[in-house]
């Protein structure tokens, strides 16, 4: 459902015209994190970073958290990872 919904977001994104994006990413989506709701999976970050990586804009990704302590190296690096090989 997660990537359903991204998809309609990048899909907005790509109507609205924009020239660049700003992604504010939190990691706290993950599954093992103890505030979230989410249940996304570390391998689950590197579709979002392709996903995000196939709108082809230019692309500045700021850090809002994540609890899960000893994941959000690897997630967040899942990320970037996934959005390079996107390109």
């Amino acid at each position: 459902m997660w990537h359903a919904t991204l998809h309609t977001a990048c899909q907005a994104v790509a109507d609205f015209g924009a020239q660049a994006l700003v992604v504010p990413l939190g990691v706290d989506t993950f599954a093992g994190d103890p505030i979230s709701g989410f249940g996304l999976q570390s391998a689950d970050y590197l579709q979002v970073g392709q996903t995000l990586a196939s709108l082809g804009l230019p692309t500045v990704f700021t850090f809002e958290g994540g609890y899960a302590v000893a994941e959000v190296g690897v997630n967040t690096v899942n990320v970037l990872q996934g959005f390079h090989t996107g390109k």
